[in-house]
């Protein structure tokens, strides 16, 4: 059923803006990225087409956004477990600092969905002032939870909290390709004397994290 009713206070706006979200959502929970359409998100939020434009300029920006709310309620987790970790003890071991890393995924699939096609997909088709705002609440939030990360891990200088969250955020584009094949190559590397392009996305994160803090602590001594 299509509803009708326009929103017309900031509430009304918000909360149909919410529900355009999570109906985007729900389709990525079972389709791919590119098999989801504006008329099939309308549908799923019980709106009309014209009425997801209102909010969305294109799909792309849609998606940004969404994107945006996943990483605002992850720095959030990684905020929080890094701040316990603090109250406990004055910095953390490298083995307990990358261990709260891991944790903070497990509640963010939508965000792991979505930063392999972030900057060359979602970034392309949006004007300015989308791009402003995502770049603007990603500087915040990463000069936020660097900081953090720095009083975590006392060798850091300053500021190589925030260069680590870049740096993370190639070792999770990488790797979320490299561990999820199209059917038809994840067929030929399940072959005989494949198996080297076989790869645990959880496993191999978990082994490069430690090498790259590792690597900044050993520049950071030279």
């Amino acid at each position: 059923m299509v509803i009708k009713q326009r929103a017309i206070s900031s509430d009304e706006k918000l909360e149909r803006r919410e529900a355009i979200l999570n109906a985007a959502v729900e389709l990525l929970a079972g389709d791919d990225y590119h098999d989801i359409s504006i008329t099939s998100i309308a549908r799923k939020a019980g709106l009309a087409k014209g009425t997801i434009f209102l909010y969305f300029r294109t799909k792309e920006e849609l998606f940004l956004q969404l994107q945006m709310r996943e990483y605002k309620s992850w720095f959030e987790d990684i905020n929080r477990l890094l701040d316990t970790s603090l109250q406990h003890k004055k910095e953390s071991s490298i083995d307990e600092f990358v261990k709260n890393i891991m944790a903070s995924f497990g509640d963010h699939p939508m965000m792991i969905r979505l930063t392999p096609i972030l900057h060359v997909i979602l970034e392309r088709n949006i004007d300015y002032k989308t791009a402003l705002e995502f770049k603007s609440f990603l500087l915040s939030e990463i000069h936020t939870t660097g900081q953090l990360i720095e009083r975590c891990l006392r060798f850091l200088r300053k500021n190589d909290g925030a260069r680590f969250l870049l740096h993370l955020q190639v070792l999770l584009i990488g790797l979320i390709q490299l561990s999820r094949p199209a059917p038809i190559v994840k067929q030929v590397i399940e072959t005989e004397r494949m198996e080297v392009f076989q790869l645990n996305f959880e496993e191999k994160l978990l082994e490069m994290l430690a090498l790259l803090i590792n690597g900044i602590k050993a520049t950071g001594k030279k």
